[in-house]
Formats: C-alpha cells, structure tokens, sequence
C-alpha cells in the first residue's frame, strides 16, 4: 500500500513510527483506523488524539521543534478514495462524534471527549481533501492555504533539464559551475555510508545553524528532538538506501550541504545548510540543487520535490515546472458550544476579502 506512487516518505512507518516514539506527549493516543473490502485491507487512516482533537500522525508537535510533516493522507489507492473516505467518515462519526445509547463493535473508545479535526499540510487532490468534503456537513469548518508545493519533472537526459530553466539562469548555474571546478576545487560530496554519515550530519548542523545565526534566529537543529529525530531518521534512511545527504566543498571547505530522501522514484529535498559568507559567491545553495538533479536524472527518478514553499515568492521556482497547493483545515463539531469557532471562521473569511478587495 504505501508503495503507491502518489505516497512520500511522510507516510512510511519508518517515519511515523519514530515521530510518535519521539513527540507524543503522556496524554496523546493513536486512534489508527483500519478500512477492509472483502478481507482485503484497502486504507490505513493513521490518526491520534491529542486534547480533545483528532490529528494526523507527524503533525502536533511544538513549532519551535516541528518535523513539518507534509503530503499527510489516508494511505490507499486513488481507486479507492472517494469510497474510502465516506466510509471514514461514517466511523468516526459513529464512534467519536455521535452520541449512542450502544458502542458499534469495530468502535475504539477515546479515554477523553473528542470535539475537533485538525488536518494539516495535505493537497487538494488526496483523500484527505474527500474526506473533508464529506465530512464538514457535520462541522464548522474552516480551511485555508498553507503554502505552495514546488515540483520538477525529472526528463531522461541531464540535457532536456538543461533545456527547461530559463536561459539566463541557465546560463548563471553553467558559469557558476565551471568557476567552482576550474579555480576552487570544487567537489560534492555524497554521505551514504554508515561510517562518514556523523560527518555529514555535523557539516548539514553547523551550515544551516551558521546561516539562522546570521539571521539572529534560532536554527531548528538547536532543539534537541529535532536534532535526535533527524539523526535516527537519517540513519534508517540509509540503511534503506533513501538518503540523500550531499555537501558542497569549495577549496577544501563546506559551503553548502543538502538533505533529501528518495521514495517512490521522487526526490524530496528536506533540509539545508548554508555559508552565505563564502566568497566569491557562487550560489552554492542552487548549485547543490543543481547538481543533485543532474544525479537525480542519471539515475531515472520522476521528480524532484522541494516540497512547500511561500505561494509566489520562492526561489524553488527557478527549478519547479509544477506547482500544487497545501491545505490545512481545522473543523469543530456542530452544536452550541462551538459556535464562537464558527464565528471566528465567518470573520476571518470576511477579513480575507476585504484584503484581497483592496490590494
């Protein structure tokens, strides 16, 4: 099931597993829902409960530690999505929602009341969206857009990729190549064995601290779960053969380092690193990219994902030929006591337009 090509590595056990054994909180339960057809299981709806709120697995944790899971869905094949999420929507409702003089005997019950979904970072096409469709009859709902997911279609030759960047940007990435080969020495470097893997890790840490520093900003790798989450994640994505954890060396120093995991033939980019005070300046943040998607062609993966960026303004756009939109929706139960959420929503969607209105 999870080998379905529309699925990322955000919904691989190895993920989801660790995540729960890493940030669920004392009080938080799974509440993973199991749909079957003739015996056969068809959908995996990887759920928990956290405060009174059904969430998705990957997605709760603090903002100053969070994993920013994204792609978030019910794991099934797009045949079955509109049947999978009706039927979803029946369960939970029966068994978290509704109020029964009988418990139905597939049902789970919650150690707690559950009031609200929270369902972050999924697309518009998923089965989560169908399921938010046909649940919100039931619901105050509001959703929103989270941000843009950044996509480039990966041809078969190095040359046609070439081919799809506009030629002054092209022509920037030629020029800045030659020049960090012929005068600087240049070498990019792939950490995909267990014993340089520490080094690596410590090149991508100090790069993508140096640069927050800069900033005056907190780096996320100061907060110690990420820091551990990513160094077990990285070294289970090894041992599978999915990690992509490059860096970019100019006259003998690291400049820029990249982390990516490969699964169902796409390449996502996860996390950098970067010395904006390298000179001369050789972008080496798009050079990196550059030359992991030529490494990426060489060896036929479909896509390279650089997954959500800010809608319109992002530097993923140089690459991306596709674009897609991530959704988050929070919804609350329709009665009494959550008509203030209701409120909220029905101002904040006015606030919306006027501001569009008006620009």
């Amino acid at each position: 099931m999870v080998k379905q090509s529309h699925l990322s590595f955000f919904l691989d056990f190895s993920w989801l597993n660790l995540w729960w054994h890493t940030y669920a909180r004392p009080g938080d339960r799974l509440y993973i829902v199991l749909l079957y057809k003739h015996d056969n299981l068809i959908a995996i709806a990887p759920f928990y409960i956290q405060h009174q709120t059904l969430r998705m697995l990957g997605t709760g944790e603090a903002e100053s530690e969070e994993v920013a899971s994204e792609y978030l869905d019910i794991i099934c094949a797009p045949e079955h999505f509109q049947s999978v999420a009706s039927n979803l929507c029946d369960i939970l409702m029966d068994c978290l929602f509704t109020n029964h003089h009988r418990v139905h005997p597939y049902c789970q019950q919650p150690m707690t009341a559950v009031t609200h979904i929270t369902l972050n970072n999924y697309l518009a096409h998923s089965c989560l969206a169908h399921f938010v469709r046909k649940i919100n009859r039931y619901f105050f709902i509001s959703t929103s857009t989270v941000g843009t997911s950044y996509r480039c279609r990966l041809p078969s030759e190095r040359e046609q990729f070439w081919q799809q960047l506009q030629p002054s940007f092209r022509k920037k990435m030629f020029r800045h190549r030659n020049q960090w080969l012929q005068q600087m020495q240049g070498e990019f470097k792939s950490y995909r064995y267990l014993s340089s893997l520490e080094e690596g890790i410590q090149h991508l840490q100090d790069l993508h601290q140096k640069r927050w520093q800069r900033l005056e900003k907190p780096g996320v790798f100061k907060a110690d779960k990420f820091r551990l989450f990513h160094q077990k994640f990285m070294h289970q994505a090894l041992l599978h053969n999915r990690l992509e954890l490059w860096v970019l060396f100019a006259r003998g120093q690291a400049i820029s380092a990249i982390y990516a995991i490969t699964y169902n033939e796409t390449c996502y980019f996860y996390q950098s690193g970067l010395d904006t005070e390298f000179r001369p300046n050789l972008s080496p943040g798009f050079l990196s990219h550059f030359l992991l998607i030529e490494e990426c062609i060489k060896r036929q993966f479909k896509y390279y994902d650089f997954m959500k960026g800010a809608s319109g303004r992002s530097y993923k756009q140089q690459f991306a030929d596709n674009t897609r939109e991530l959704f988050e929706s929070r919804l609350a139960v329709k009665k009494a006591s959550n008509l203030g959420f209701a409120m909220n929503n029905k101002l904040k969607q006015a606030r919306d337009f006027l501001l569009w209105k008006n620009q």
